[in-house]
């Protein structure tokens, strides 16, 4: 057991106001919070004392939304993230196609239509990989693009119908264009290559130490049930701590209720969270789902993923299992018909004491704001997405982007916020996510998007450490530096409440303490 007296520099317990100047860690625990003249007559023999030389600590970061899986196995494939034309993208996928042998498979991830202003096609990918299947999703993870070998494998063709909650995309002719939607995406999915335990967990490993540098402690995960073993697994056999509310898919319910295994199940690394379910697609692919039809498509309102009744069978189940539940409602009518369940289900809620998310909560009407703080629902948003989305959002949605990440109204009604990144739809580095939500623009741009929800930099950490940590049901733990709450927390080079806010995204972390032990070691 190693103690710490951390001091020298300004320390941000986020569980009072102003700053501290001196902290003592014993073991894991944060000892005592205060002036240098309080601690210093205690401190246990073989202190390691650590000078600040200046810098700042705050409480450790959580991503309050990170397909940890996802993201670990997307490091390691072709990546298309920002690139800006399909034509550099087949010069990429034609490049990984003549590396490998006739027949196996090409996936990758990241692509953007709102950076093409269009569809791809089967036909073009055909044209660089005529002989390999190949899958790509796309950066917001609600499309699917495939080439012709992936559609005749899975026997997709004019006339397959798609799934309930899902699209295939067809042309003028009705055969399949190459993009599958939402569900859809599963009829090609289901014959990829899937991949190996042994692969995702050495994935997962080597992102641990690159999410640690970006100064997260803990990932609050929609993720399948195996990513729980993973998390155990590297944490026990190989050192690797990061704490995991693991948010298990709706399809996963029925095991965890055969087992009697309620949210919380785990311990103070790894838990059971609330239960992930969608009710709607996204808004890069058209399938967010609207009152109103889109600016661009006034054919379509969007997919509805489940009905209302599906939804609201869905929830109470989770309920009846000690569950609560993290709803994706990206469109208006989507968060609208999310919080029509979640009131119809609120007795049994607070009987059950279960605390329900809306994920990603983007597009808000005004008057279903204030029922986030009435049925106490917290709304996990993602900063990241206000800068990647806002000219695809001003383009789909017209003057309705008024009411898109509302952030300000939101507190403005004491809603929770819990913030996150979506990764790998957006990078999980909180300082950037920070600046997003207080700048809503790019580092270096002239104007914000719809400065009048920029929050300020105190509400923005305060939704990245006490408040995400409440929304993952472990705030008498983690979430501020408090005594007697595990020693987590992060040095960095820049007092976040005294930077420029132009200068947020430039602050560096120096320093990350996981549990008493640096995994970043500070200099």
């Amino acid at each position: 057991m190693r103690n710490y007296y951390i001091y020298g520099g300004k320390i941000h317990t986020m569980s009072q106001s102003g700053t501290v100047e001196a902290m003592l860690v014993i073991g894991d625990r944060i000892a005592m919070v205060g002036s240098k003249d309080q601690i210093e007559p205690y401190l246990p023999p073989r202190t390691e004392k650590i000078d600040l030389k200046e810098r700042a600590v705050f409480p450790g970061f959580h991503d309050s939304h990170n397909h940890l899986a996802m993201y670990s196995v997307a490091r390691k494939q072709i990546d298309l993230m920002g690139v800006g034309t399909i034509e550099e993208a087949l010069e990429i996928i034609g490049a990984a196609a003549s590396k490998i042998k006739q027949g196996e498979w090409i996936v990758g991830r990241g692509w953007d239509k709102s950076l093409w202003a269009r569809f791809p096609t089967k036909e073009q990918l055909d044209s660089v990989a005529p002989d390999n299947p190949v899958i790509l999703s796309s950066k917001c993870g609600h499309s699917t693009w495939v080439n012709s070998a992936a559609l005749k494998i899975a026997g997709v063709d004019r006339d397959t119908v798609a799934p309930p909650g899902g699209a295939i995309l067809k042309d003028d002719s009705g055969e399949p264009t190459g993009i599958l939607q939402d569900t859809a995406s599963k009829l090609v999915r289901a014959f990829a290559p899937q991949n190996a335990p042994e692969f995702v967990l050495e994935a997962v490993a080597d992102c641990i130490p690159h999410l640690w540098e970006m100064g997260l402690t803990c990932i609050h995960a929609p993720d399948p049930s195996s990513t729980f073993r993973i998390a155990r697994e590297l944490r026990i056999e190989r050192d690797l701590p990061l704490r995991i509310a693991l948010m298990p898919p709706i399809g996963d319910v029925p095991l965890l209720e055969s087992y009697g295994l309620a949210q919380g199940y785990g311990d103070d690394w790894v838990w059971t969270g609330q239960v992930k379910m969608f009710k709607d697609g996204s808004l890069g692919a058209s399938t967010a789902l609207l009152f109103e039809p889109y600016e661009h498509r006034p054919d379509t309102t969007g997919l509805e993923v489940l009905s209302g009744e599906q939804l609201e069978a869905h929830v109470r189940r989770c309920i009846s299992a000690g569950y609560g539940v993290g709803i994706h409602a990206i469109g208006d009518k989507a968060v609208a018909n999310t919080l029509d369940v979640l009131e119809s289900c609120r007795t049994e809620s607070i009987q059950a004491g279960v605390r329900h998310r809306v994920e990603h909560a983007q597009y808000i009407r005004p008057q279903d704001i204030q029922r986030f703080n009435k049925l106490q629902v917290i709304a996990s948003i993602q900063p990241a997405h206000i800068v990647a989305d806002r000219y695809m959002s001003d383009r789909e949605l017209g003057t309705r982007s008024e009411m898109a990440f509302p952030l300000t109204s939101l507190l403005d009604s004491d809603v929770v916020l819990a913030l996150g990144s979506d990764a790998p739809v957006d990078t999980p580095d909180p300082i950037y996510g920070i600046h997003c939500a207080v700048n809503r623009k790019l580092p270096g741009d002239a104007e914000s998007w719809y400065p009048a929800q920029c929050i300020s930099v105190y509400d923005a950490v305060k939704a990245y450490t006490k408040d995400a940590a409440y929304a993952a049901g472990k705030e008498d733990v983690i979430g501020d530096l408090s005594q007697g709450k595990f020693a987590d927390f992060v040095i960095l080079s820049h007092d976040l409440f005294e930077v420029d806010k132009e200068d947020i995204a430039s602050v560096k972390v120096e320093g990350v303490c996981i549990d008493g032990k640096f995994v970043v070691q500070p200099e």
